[in-house]
């Protein structure tokens, strides 16, 4: 079977993986892939933070460690949360010690994935892919789709806007994705093997871009000339996964929201999953659509959580926040009642097939209930 994938950033190179690793390796070479890259479209330079599922895969194919370490990963042990919650200033979402998560540079995976027995690169430019590409199912991974809103649904987030930078330098004593609670928002701060970046997230309706760029200086060892850049973006998902004839959206062609829990690429691999399910097990382009929407409404039902109770900062951003509409269902206030009466070492023991959330188990409903709520 051929599969064309077309566009290289974290999406592109994460369905590359999994259909090359399942469908070639350990599927007696029933794949064949054409992943197109166009040289002229630099790789979107943030999503650079995974959970423990994507970094198994990434592991796994690509026979990377921590010694054999050529994506520039560095290790995630979990996330810490500055400044949020009026119970505690600091909370702690960790990965248990049989789990661990990375961070990585997406144009080094993607130069590994390009270069991999899995795939045929081919450079080009596609505009077109259903009238431009010969294969039988088409992956587009060509990023943000800025056309068409009507074919999109929105996703509730307060954020719009983020500033991006890069910090020369590592900081080897960080070991977590920080996830820094301001007055107009949060900030991520990531290391990487040699530098740390960083993503003010605000909402430019409420908070100017001159106000936050002040503040983001001001709260962080970042100078000036190392900002990247101002972005604008849109939470949203296209109202099908499936496009065409043969085509299948995935990344933030298909849907985007904003960083918080590094949900997009465990997102990505999961509508790979669902996509290997409609091709090779036959399930209905309606069962996969409602089952990969169903997951996105958890990841935003979710994120939504932690903006409920607040955070350190009495300010507009934060009022607003807590005006979005959050209307858990009966399977969030189950699991959320399930981690508050069960001992933790159940929790634990458990943590691999107990139920889960979108991509959550009952142990992370314990840590934000606890540290937040």
């Amino acid at each position: 079977m051929k599969i064309a994938i077309v566009g290289s950033g974290n999406a592109g190179s994460i369905t590359a993986l999994n259909f090359g690793y399942y469908g070639g390796k350990y599927g007696n070479n029933m794949v064949e892939i054409d992943l197109y890259h166009d040289p002229n479209c630099p790789i979107e330079k943030v999503g650079q933070s995974t959970t423990p599922d994507v970094l198994e895969l990434i592991s796994s194919s690509l026979n990377i460690d921590w010694y054999n370490n050529d994506i520039g990963a560095t290790v995630k042990y979990g996330i810490w949360y500055e400044n949020w919650g009026k119970k505690n200033k600091n909370i702690y979402h960790k990965f248990y010690m049989q789990n661990i998560a990375c961070h990585f540079q997406t144009h080094r995976l993607s130069e590994k994935v390009r270069q991999s027995e899995y795939v045929n690169t081919i450079e080009k430019c596609v505009l077109d892919p259903e009238s431009e590409i010969d294969a039988d199912y088409i992956f587009d991974c060509r990023g943000k789709h800025y056309n068409n809103w009507d074919d999109y649904n929105t996703l509730i987030n307060p954020h719009n806007s983020a500033i991006i930078a890069f910090a020369d330098g590592a900081d080897p004593d960080l070991r977590d994705t920080k996830c820094v609670a301001t007055p107009h928002g949060w900030t991520f701060v990531i290391p990487n093997h040699d530098s740390v970046s960083y993503g003010y997230l605000y909402n430019n309706t409420i908070t100017t871009d001159e106000e936050a760029r002040a503040d983001f200086l001001e709260r962080f060892d970042v100078g000036e000339h190392e900002i990247a850049d101002t972005l604008r973006f849109r939470n949203y998902i296209a109202k099908s996964m499936f496009e065409g004839e043969r085509t299948i959206l995935n990344g933030n062609r298909f849907a985007f929201l904003e960083p918080l829990e590094a949900t997009s690429t465990t997102f990505y691999r999961n509508v790979a999953g669902h996509a290997w399910d409609y091709i090779f097990n036959k399930r209905t382009k309606q069962q996969q659509d409602d089952n990969i929407h169903q997951m996105m409404k958890d990841i935003e039902t979710f994120i939504l959580w932690h903006y409920q109770y607040g955070s350190q900062f009495d300010t507009p951003f934060w009022d607003y926040v807590k005006t979005l509409p959050f209307n858990p269902d009966s399977r969030f206030k189950e699991l959320l009642q399930e981690s508050i009466t069960t001992p933790h070492v159940v929790l634990n023991c458990h943590s691999l097939t107990s139920p889960t959330y979108g991509i959550w188990p009952r142990t992370s409903f314990k840590i934000w209930h606890e540290g937040a709520v």
